[in-house]
């Protein structure tokens, strides 16, 4: 007696059982089941299952890499229906017409009639077009908005060679990736049965030239100089008047010191003697800020700086105001 290997799960048709609980599948088989494709069968009906909801992406992809490992009729039935719900209706398609030619008389009649109306519905609403880019190799992802929900999004790979793509009615945008290009998109309405074929023309990013900037190189004094220097000249000034006082304090000393006012020299003498420290510690100042002055201005750096640009008078006629037989008015000047 034949064991049923369909269940309905989300209006499509589905394979139940995994390859590893039916060990005479690889018996029965022209292709031999690997251990490899059993459990990627496997994982596709466990995503398939979720309780939340069925998995369709990832189960597609577990059942193309059970397909790819094992090419068995047998998970063509289930590859068919994930295609179908992620809307890559040419990939479902030839999955359904292979999967009921190959399947002959395995498969019971209520399993091929809910695989025949699958495929019905697909190529009923299934839109043909064929994509390729100049110079071959874009990778191309179709971008789908429906009416209501998110977008439905689909990656095709690389267009070595003219792809053909079955698209779900209603508005796409392909988009062409090529590295070393800039991204091409085509943006359309998908109607009927058979869109003309579409080339991605890819182009290169324009190349930007960078002027480079006219600079001029100066030395700046730094404020650092300034103020030593200005530190300097004050020291210098102050130094000068105390050791003119000063002078002025010897000569009145000289004056007193005859013996007859003796407190009166002692006085000229310690103010004369104040004078020359203070003019002194001033003079000093002056030399050690004259240093520093002298090193700032010689170890300034050299500073890059942009030109600004001239500019020019504008060419072409130019009416400026005038004076014209003693009254105001208008005149025009040629500027070359």
């Amino acid at each position: 007696m034949r064991k049923r290997r369909f269940a309905t799960v989300a209006s499509g048709a589905l394979v139940a059982l995994t390859l590893g609980l039916l060990p005479s599948w690889a018996r029965a088989a022209d292709v031999p089941i690997s251990e490899e494709a059993r459990t990627h069968f496997a994982a596709g009906v466990a995503l398939l299952q979720d309780p939340k909801a069925p998995r369709y992406e990832e189960a597609y992809r577990e059942f193309k890499a059970a397909y790819a490992a094992s090419p068995s009729y047998k998970i063509l039935g289930n590859l068919g229906l994930c295609a179908m719900k992620i809307e890559r209706d040419q990939e479902a398609i030839d999955a359904y017409e292979k999967y009921l030619k190959d399947a002959g008389p395995d498969l019971t009649q209520a399993e091929r009639d809910q695989a025949q109306r699958d495929l019905l519905t697909l190529k009923t609403g299934v839109v043909t077009v064929t994509v390729s880019s100049d110079p071959p190799g874009a990778s191309i992802e179709d971008v789908r908005t429906p009416i209501e929900g998110n977008d439905v999004r689909n990656a095709y790979g690389q267009a070595t060679a003219p792809l053909t793509l079955g698209l779900r009615r209603g508005h796409h945008v392909i988009t062409a990736r090529l590295e070393g290009y800039v991204d091409q998109r085509w943006e359309f309405e998908a109607s009927g049965t058979t869109l003309p074929p579409h080339v991605f023309t890819m182009v290169k990013p324009a190349v930007t030239t960078v002027t480079p900037m006219e600079t001029t190189a100066s030395r700046p004094l730094p404020t650092a100089a300034y103020i030593s220097g200005a530190v300097t000249l004050g020291l210098a000034t102050a130094g000068l008047v105390f050791g003119l006082a000063a002078v002025s304090a010897h000569n009145a000393f000289n004056s007193d010191n005859t013996g007859s006012n003796p407190s009166e020299a002692q006085s000229d003498k310690n103010r004369g003697q104040t004078f020359n420290i203070v003019a002194d510690s001033c003079f000093g100042g002056a030399i050690l800020g004259a240093a520093l002055t002298t090193y700032f201005v010689l170890a300034r750096p050299t500073v890059e700086r942009p030109i600004a640009a001239r500019a020019e008078p504008a060419r072409g006629l130019t009416v400026t105001p005038t004076a014209l037989w003693g009254g105001g008015g208008l005149a025009a000047v040629w500027v070359y």
